[in-house]
C-alpha cells in the first residue's frame, strides 16, 4: 500500500502543480464605499481610480441587466424551442448571461469577475500600491492589454468552444452577434481612466480599434478551425442573409451577382475582415498579400469545399496566424491624426466592395467609422448625429442595399475633419 501511495506521489510531481479554478466572488465584493463603490468620480490626482465602478455597472452598463433578459417573453419562447427547462439556470443561456456571477448571485447578470477574472486570490492585495502584475499573477485579467480585452469580450460576443453561439441559437431567436472593441467599451459605458495620447501613442482610441479588428479576425478564425473539426458545416459562420433574403426581380444581390462563387454555394460571413483588409492596406502594407491570401484561401475552401471540415479547419488557422501577427504590431503601432484620417478616406473609397458583404460587414464599417471619427474629433456631439443615420439604416435589415449603404457611408465620412 505504501508503494502504492509513494507511486501517486511521484506521478503528481512530475505533472507538476495542478490547476484549481478560482471561484467567483461576486459584484458585491466590489461594492465598498471606499473601493469602488463610491457615488461620484474620484479627482485623478487622488486615485488612480474613478471609485463609482459599480455604481456605473449597476445603473447604467447593460451587463449588470443580462441575466433578467433571460426573463423576457423572446427568451421564454426560445427556451421552449430549444427544450431547455430554465434559461435562468441553463449553462446554455447562463454562460454568458451570468459571466462572472457565482451560482448564488446569477441574477448579477454579466458582472465585474467576468472581464476581470475570479477575485478569491487577488481581491484583497489588489488594493495594495504596485500589485498589478503580482494580481495577475493570480488570476486578474489584465485588461490593460488589448489583445487580451478583445480576447475576453469576444468569449460572449462572438462565442468560443465553450459559450456555443451557434445556427440552432440564432434560428431559435437569438441576435445576432457582432462586436467592435472601442465601439463596445464606450457604449459599455466606460469605467476607467482612459490612456492618455503620448508618445508612440499618439490616438489611444485607433489603436483599440485596430487591435479588436485583428484579434476579432484571429478568434473568428480559431472558432471557426475549431468548428470544422468537431461539427460541419455550422452555417452560424456565414452570412445570413444569402439565405434569409426576399427573391425579388430587383434583388441587389441578383445585380452584384457571386464574382468567382458558384451560384448557391454558401459565402463565409465577412464581417471580420473585410474593414479589416482596409486597415491592413493603409497601414501594414508589408502584410496585405499574407492577408489576402489567407482570406481568400479560407473563403474559397468554404464555397468549393463545404463538406471538407479538415480542409476548413486548415485554412482558418492559417488566417488565425496572421491575424495574431496582426494585433501584434498593432498594439505597437502609433497611429496619428494623419494616418486614422487616412483610413476614413480609404473605407469611404472601398465602400462599395464592403458594403456588398452585407448587413454584418456595414454593421463592423459603421462601427469602425464611428470609433476613427470620435478618436479624431474628440466624440463631439456633431460626430454622434453625423453616425446617427447609419445605425438607423442598419436597424432595418431587410429593406438593406449597398448602393443605399454606402451614399450614407460616405456622406458621414466626409465630415470627418
Amino acid at each position: 500500500m505504501w508503494n502504492q501511495i509513494k507511486l501517486v506521489m511521484l506521478v503528481l510531481l512530475a505533472l507538476g502543480p495542478v490547476a484549481v479554478a478560482q471561484k467567483y466572488i461576486g459584484a458585491g465584493g466590489c461594492a465598498s464605499s471606499n473601493c469602488h463603490g463610491g457615488t461620484s468620480n474620484a479627482d485623478e490626482k487622488d486615485s488612480r481610480i474613478w471609485g463609482n465602478e459599480y455604481a456605473i455597472w449597476q445603473l447604467n452598463d447593460k451587463h449588470s441587466k443580462a441575466s433578467k433578459v433571460l426573463m423576457e417573453p423572446r427568451s421564454k419562447r426560445m427556451a421552449e424551442i430549444l427544450r431547455i427547462a430554465n434559461p435562468q439556470t441553463d449553462a446554455k443561456c447562463t454562460s454568458c448571461h451570468a459571466a462572472g456571477s457565482p451560482e448564488k448571485a446569477a441574477n448579477d447578470g454579466v458582472a465585474c469577475e467576468a472581464c476581470h477574472g475570479p477575485a478569491e486570490k487577488w481581491l484583497g492585495t489588489h488594493t495594495q500600491a504596485n500589485s498589478h502584475a503580482a494580481s495577475v499573477a493570480t488570476g486578474m485579467v489584465d485588461t490593460k492589454n488589448l489583445r487580451l480585452r478583445a480576447g475576453n469580450c469576444l468569449e460572449c460576443h462572438m462565442g468560443s468552444k465553450d459559450r456555443v453561439v451557434d445556427h440552432e441559437l440564432y434560428a431559435a431567436g437569438h441576435p445576432d452577434l457582432n462586436f467592435e472593441l472601442d465601439t463596445f467599451t464606450w457604449a459599455q459605458p466606460v469605467h476607467h481612466r482612459q490612456v492618455k495620447a503620448s508618445a508612440g501613442n499618439s490616438l489611444p482610441r485607433v489603436r483599440a480599434w485596430a487591435v479588436g479588428q485583428a484579434t476579432g479576425l484571429a478568434e473568428g478564425m480559431k472558432l471557426l478551425g475549431t468548428r470544422a473539426a468537431k461539427s460541419w458545416p455550422e452555417f452560424a459562420e456565414m452570412e445570413c442573409y444569402q439565405c434569409h433574403h426576399d427573391l425579388r426581380q430587383d434583388s441587389w444581390r441578383l445585380e452584384r451577382g457571386y464574382g468567382g462563387r458558384k451560384p448557391g454555394s454558401l459565402q463565409l460571413n465577412m464581417a471580420r475582415s473585410e474593414v479589416l483588409r482596409v486597415l491592413v492596406a493603409q497601414l501594414a502594407p508589408d502584410l496585405r498579400g499574407a492577408v489576402d491570401a489567407a482570406l481568400n484561401e479560407v473563403a474559397m475552401t468554404v464555397s468549393t469545399q463545404l463538406g471538407n471540415g479538415a480542409a476548413v479547419q486548415r485554412a482558418a488557422q492559417k488566417a488565425a496566424g496572421v491575424g495574431d501577427q496582426l494585433a501584434t504590431r498593432f498594439a505597437q503601432a502609433d497611429f496619428t491624426p494623419e494616418n486614422a484620417r487616412a483610413v476614413v478616406r480609404a473605407l469611404s473609397g472601398d465602400i462599395n466592395r464592403i458594403a456588398g458583404g452585407g448587413v454584418h460587414t456595414a454593421e463592423v464599417a459603421t462601427m469602425s467609422l464611428d470609433s476613427l471619427s470620435a478618436a479624431i474629433s474628440g466624440n463631439n456631439a456633431g460626430t454622434q448625429q453625423t453616425m446617427a443615420p447609419l445605425y438607423d439604416y442598419l436597424e432595418h435589415p431587410s429593406v438593406y442595399t449597398p448602393a443605399g449603404f454606402a451614399a450614407l457611408f460616405r456622406k458621414a465620412a466626409g465630415a470627418v475633419n
